[in-house]
């Protein structure tokens, strides 16, 4: 658990962009697709919020729409191996959402069983496992590989998570639970969708290829909390603080600290909150706690897609040179309970030296 992954390649596919970098590059000018619905209307008869892909028919079906996004960011996060004109087969690990209303445990099985073929897809997807955990099961799946890995069952991964509320029982459901931000809603969130992923190897994978990483992840880990959103309990961040204290714990500060913050803080009073806490207790791991990017802002909510594209917006920062520092702290937060962070490390290119 020790030796670091090595991050080769991402890819995304976004309402704000269909690949990493134009997705990346809209979000840090502040463009936002958070708009409405066409005819989804919540329960006072107005359009839902919505950020829908650009290029998806509305009226596509909730789990076509979440297969043409994830097929979309792993071929992209696919291509250096692709480049040499090598057939390798890689072992793909996909964050879906919770079962949910417009989303059974039957709609995943579907899902995982159409991402292990090839149609759409110019690489073989060797064997495939699927987490239904929503927003923190892409960090889940890193920090799964990380044993994996270490204990030698495979050299290299295909890691993401892909996500699309809408489905109209979906939408209902939050709805009813007052979670879409609105006049209603003390706090809510923009529905949205998308696919983010990440092609990890080892060192010895990296080399055998001839690739050079792009960033290390050199910690992750998970934690349960007890205290979930939807219930009566007061959250004190007990799940977060261990997820994130176990991430991070082998940074000695203030020599060593966290210069940035990925997280999936959508709007929702709950995380925000729980955040907080962790800020108490772990403020000296970071530059500043409550200096965080939170992508919800500009592209919706992203659920299970969120843990892939944090990792991505972190690497295009160090590769395009407007990085705040060479460490980044991606953490997210399942209503299940889940709790996953991930320590990435990658050298800030100067923009002298960017090609």
């Amino acid at each position: 658990m020790n030796a670091p992954l090595l991050v080769m390649a991402t890819g995304a596919r976004t309402p704000l962009g269909l690949h990493s970098a134009a997705s990346a590059a809209s979000l840090r000018a502040a463009i936002s697709s958070c708009s409405e619905h066409p005819y989804f209307v919540d329960g006072t008869g107005e359009p839902m919020p919505a950020s829908l892909d650009g290029l998806l028919d509305p009226r596509l079906p909730c789990r076509e729409r979440m297969l043409a996004l994830a097929r979309s960011a792993m071929q992209e996060a696919m291509l250096p191996l692709l480049a040499g004109g090598r057939q390798i087969r890689v072992p793909v690990l996909v964050g879906l959402p919770e079962p949910r209303p417009g989303f059974s445990e039957a709609d995943a099985h579907w899902l995982r069983s159409q991402l292990a073929q090839q149609g759409g897809l110019t690489f073989v997807p060797g064997e495939t496992q699927a987490c239904l955990s929503g927003h923190s099961a892409a960090l889940f799946l890193m920090d799964q590989a990380r044993r994996d890995m270490a204990q030698g069952k495979y050299d290299m991964c295909l890691i993401g998570g892909v996500e699309s509320y809408f489905h109209p029982d979906t939408l209902e459901w939050l709805d009813r639970n007052r979670q879409l931000v609105g006049p209603v809603s003390r706090s809510g969130f923009v529905p949205g969708e998308g696919a983010g992923f990440c092609l990890l190897m080892t060192a010895v994978a990296a080399h055998r290829c001839g690739l050079q990483p792009l960033a290390l992840v050199t910690g992750s880990a998970t934690a349960w909390e007890s205290h979930r959103i939807k219930t009566d309990d007061v959250n004190m961040g007990t799940g977060l603080i261990e997820a994130v204290h176990a991430a991070v714990g082998s940074l000695q500060p203030p020599q060593e600290r966290i210069n940035a913050i990925y997280c999936d803080i959508n709007g929702e009073r709950y995380r925000g909150e729980e955040w907080g806490f962790v800020c108490l207790k772990l403020a000296r791991y970071f530059d500043d706690p409550t200096a965080y990017c939170s992508p919800a802002d500009g592209w919706g909510d992203m659920g299970a897609a969120s843990g892939g594209l944090q990792l991505m917006l972190a690497v295009q920062a160090a590769q395009r040179g407007y990085a705040s520092g060479r460490r980044s702290l991606l953490w997210t937060s399942s209503e299940n309970g889940l709790r996953a962070a991930v320590l990435l490390e990658a050298d800030v290119i100067p923009s002298a030296f960017r090609g």
